[in-house]
């Protein structure tokens, strides 16, 4: 091909006007001093040639790095809030239980005491009965 990397035609390709020999009747000075330009010009055009691949290159890498941690960031947001639902779900049923405990304590609570008072109650009428039923007997004797 008659293209440099950078694709422009090269300085010493076919068809080129410093492909073509310089007229011997030009001189040495002249022509030594025009190979040496066109050597110059094409360290210049391969030079920013190469400067130009890289600033592409770069700009392609960098952009798929953005993307990658545009990705990263992404899954890592996902996944947080994937734990966010998973811990608000532990968190309600903890609280939903502890809730039923909690109920449950206090009915049992309630009924202790229930029977408790009843119990005292039947125990005092109990007590008190005896002593009528001893009084009475007491009266009765004298």
């Amino acid at each position: 091909m008659d293209e440099s990397i950078s694709g422009q035609s090269a300085a010493g390709s076919i068809g080129s006007d410093r492909a073509q020999l310089s007229n011997p009747q030009e001189g040495l000075i002249y022509t030594w001093v025009d190979g040496s330009l066109g050597v110059v010009e094409e360290v210049v055009r391969a030079g920013f040639g190469l400067l130009d691949d890289v600033r592409v290159e770069t700009q392609e890498r960098l952009g798929a790095t953005l993307d990658l941690v545009e990705g990263i960031n992404s899954g890592v947001f996902r996944i947080a809030r994937k734990a966010l639902v998973r811990a608000d779900g532990i968190s309600a049923r903890a609280l939903t239980n502890s809730q039923h405990g909690w109920y449950a304590l206090l009915g049992t609570l309630r009924r202790t005491s229930q029977s408790a008072a009843g119990l005292a109650s039947e125990t005092a009428v109990s007590i008190v009965g005896e002593r009528k039923a001893t009084q009475q007997l007491i009266m009765q004797s004298s």
